[in-house]
């Protein structure tokens, strides 16, 4: 994401040096979030281990759709378009801390994206995401391999 300028560096601690920040935030396309101390950075580390669970999600849609009779080519395109359209709807709103909250409460009541929700919240995989993120945590802290 970096060597396309669209990551999100992370500085701790904060830095009394303009040029340093502004570097970084060259490299983040604008951003560059300066972090309190370690553990904040620790912490903010671990979304970054999230990329292959995204792809592992975009994934299982692609090969799905390709066992539902959808060409390989077509179920690939639809999966990251619709991937980008909701990231990039994220991505606009991310300023504000309870956007992701208002984009989940945006969702037709009784429909389709409400449905499955429920549906992956009632078999635990939020949980189980969560637990991932912890591993990853302990690993970055160095208190598992």
């Amino acid at each position: 994401a970096v060597a396309q300028l669209e990551g999100t560096p992370i500085l701790v601690p904060h830095s009394t040096n303009d040029g340093v920040k502004d570097l970084l935030s060259t490299l983040g396309g604008g951003t560059c979030i300066e972090c309190e101390n370690e553990d904040i950075m620790e912490s903010m580390m671990v979304p970054t281990a999230m990329m292959g669970p995204v792809y592992g999600l975009m994934r299982q849609s692609r090969d799905f759709l390709i066992k539902k009779g959808v060409p390989a080519k077509d179920a690939s395109q639809m999966v990251g378009r619709q991937y980008w359209a909701m990231v990039k709807d994220a991505l606009m709103r991310c300023e504000d801390p309870d956007s992701l909250d208002d984009l989940i409460e945006e969702q037709t009541p009784g429909g389709l994206n409400e449905q499955t929700l429920k549906n992956l919240e009632g078999v635990g995989f939020l949980n189980s995401y969560n637990d991932a993120m912890e591993a990853v945590l302990q690993r970055i802290k160095g208190e598992t391999d």
